[in-house]
């Protein structure tokens, strides 16, 4: 009679030893594992994974890729939700980083202004990282991972990990193309069109789109055919022609409540878009001469 095969176990459930574990921050954690002739599959719904193995894994593959196997100083990428299921041989030692996905977007957006919805991790099986793996064994792994002790070091190490990472990958990242989501683009107007009065800083209309500045600024225009400065311009001249029509406000006041620093300034800037001056707009609009 034909035996059936060996269901393969979840990661937790598994043969798999946890011989130390350090939590950094709810969104960083290392852990170091044992295993040895074990039939697995693994699945993280909440963390992406980056593995390496210290010793061991000649004679570990994924079920899908039979004819490729792991070896010391060999990385695994497994992306949140990614599933896997692996044949482990002899006995093996490697250690997982997880990081959450908020986290290392915005550690790409801060360090290397990379737009966070460009940064994609891809499932990555067996590769090889000199760099990373130099970290790995000689700053992680070497580590005192006891409560209080190494923690400051550690969590610089963590983040060189994952900035070395992310350089790899930004490689072959593709330029976002088109504007900005149209609830974001919403967003940012509906704050301008609120905050006008006012010096409008432009990391402000970048946060509300979680953007770098640089991005911010070319999906803006893309979306509005303007500059953000242009747009802001154009709502604080169309207040100065509302405040022109409706109220006998003297220039200079109308100036300062609609953001401009003076009434020259209000003027030039007036004049530029709209081909006369406040004064001359009201005069018209009055039909006085």
């Amino acid at each position: 009679m034909r035996s059936k095969p060996v269901r393969p176990l979840n990661f937790e459930q598994s043969n798999t030893d946890r011989l130390r574990f350090k939590s950094l921050t709810k969104s960083l954690s290392w852990a170091h594992y044992q295993n040895d002739n074990d039939n697995l599959y693994y699945q993280n719904n909440k963390q992406h994974t980056l593995s390496m193995y210290l010793d061991g894994g000649f004679e570990t593959f994924r079920t899908d890729r039979p004819n490729q196997f792991g070896f010391p100083g060999s990385f695994c990428l497994m992306p949140k939700e990614s599933q896997s299921h692996w044949q482990v041989g002899m006995q093996q030692q490697f250690m997982h980083l997880y990081f959450d996905d908020d986290y290392l977007k915005q550690l790409a957006l801060k360090t290397f202004d990379i737009d966070p919805r460009t940064l994609e991790l891809p499932e990555l099986t067996f590769f090889e990282n000199p760099g990373l793996e130099a970290i790995y064994r000689h700053q992680i792994a070497a580590s005192d991972w006891s409560i209080g002790a190494d923690q400051l070091l550690l969590e610089q190490v963590t983040n060189t990990v994952l900035v070395t990472m992310i350089h790899a990958l930004a490689r072959k990242k593709l330029n976002v193309k088109g504007g900005l989501a149209p609830k974001v683009l919403l967003q940012v107007c509906d704050f301008i069109q609120s905050n006008f009065s006012r010096q409008i800083f432009l990391s402000e209309l970048a946060a509300i789109g979680q953007l770098s500045e640089y991005h911010f600024c070319r999906m803006f225009k893309q979306s509005t055919a303007q500059t953000p400065q242009e747009f802001l311009l154009n709502v604080r001249i169309e207040r100065v022609k509302q405040q022109c029509r409706n109220t006998k406000s003297k220039l200079s006041e109308i100036a300062l409540c609609c953001g401009f620093s003076n009434q020259s300034h209000m003027g030039r800037s007036f004049k530029r878009v709209v081909g006369v001056t406040p004064s001359q707009f009201r005069k018209q609009i009055l039909g006085t001469d």
